[in-house]
């Protein structure tokens, strides 16, 4: 059985390490592909607890997720690229729905995502974030996400 990695992943991978390093360790982590009216886009997922992630359970007493989801553009309702995108979570474990916007850009630096993290987390309102993945890191991920594009559409 072979199994390959998700173009998405490094990215995800370095948000989770940043969200850690600043005192806010995610309950789960997940990197996946979605696919929906046939329109394919990748999709990260990020579930910060109380419990584990130190966010105020009085302002989210069942936590909630970070959302990063890169679309094709095939889609009528997104632009190709990222965005990222965050959702109280519910009791039941399901998230509100419409996920609203985070204030920073699809590739933002992963330092940056969880600065923003945190001011939503204990305040309920992001700080606004402008600085972009470095270039050099982003470029390989970037190019195995448009490999991935061509193959899913």
């Amino acid at each position: 059985m072979s199994t390959r990695t998700l173009p998405h992943a490094p990215y995800i991978n370095a948000i989770e390490g940043a969200l850690t390093e600043g005192g806010m360790e995610p309950e789960r982590v997940d990197a996946f592909e979605e696919n929906s009216y046939d329109v394919p886009w990748l999709r990260g997922v990020i579930t910060l607890t109380p419990e584990t992630s130190g966010i105020d359970e009085k302002r989210f007493p069942h936590g909630l997720i970070l959302v990063w989801d890169w679309h094709t553009g095939l889609d009528e309702d997104y632009d190709r690229g990222p965005i990222w995108q965050w959702a109280r979570l519910q009791a039941d474990g399901s998230n509100s729905w419409p996920h609203e916007e985070l204030p920073v850009p699809g590739w933002v630096m992963p330092a940056m995502l969880a600065g923003a993290a945190v001011t939503l987390a204990h305040t309920g309102a992001a700080t606004p974030m402008t600085t972009g993945w470095h270039q050099h890191l982003r470029t390989p991920v970037e190019a195995a996400i448009e490999a991935w594009a061509a193959d899913a559409t």
